[in-house]
């Protein structure tokens, strides 16, 4: 699939004033796919057809990346973007989602997970899948 195809999947929703690029599509238990660093949801694109069969897909670009704004005057961290996608599966109105995480994504994930041990997420991370990431020892003894 090219780039203007993928482009034309998806919307948009606004968070903190940006515009945050998202797709989502599918039947079934959502699975929600965050790209790595330095690229985009694109990353997901020839596992689309595959995992559609079976899920819902969301997969977004995160603040900064692809289709997303990208506000040049801005203090970037894995805490916002974790927060990015609480406000996307809280735009969506999902009560529970399982994560493919790639790279950069990984560590956001870990935030995630972090996050729901303290419970602070209005959502239930049902399962992880970490793709080519590192990993912060507290947050693995944990989950």
């Amino acid at each position: 699939m090219n780039l203007d195809l993928w482009k034309k999947k998806g919307t948009y929703f606004s968070f903190e004033k940006h515009r945050i690029f998202f797709i989502d599509e599918g039947a079934g238990e959502p699975l929600l796919l965050i790209h790595g660093f330095p690229t985009s949801s694109w990353d997901w694109s020839s596992l689309f057809p595959l995992l559609k069969k079976h899920y819902r897909l969301i997969t977004l670009d995160m603040l900064g990346f692809g289709f997303s704004d990208k506000p040049q005057k801005h203090s970037y961290s894995i805490a916002e973007q974790a927060t990015l996608i609480e406000s996307l599966l809280r735009h969506l109105k999902l009560s529970s989602v399982h994560i493919m995480a790639h790279d950069y994504g990984d560590t956001v994930t870990q935030e995630l997970i972090a996050r729901q041990l303290d419970q602070q997420l209005p959502f239930q991370l049902q399962s992880v899948c970490f793709l080519n990431g590192g990993f912060f020892q507290k947050c693995t003894n944990r989950f």
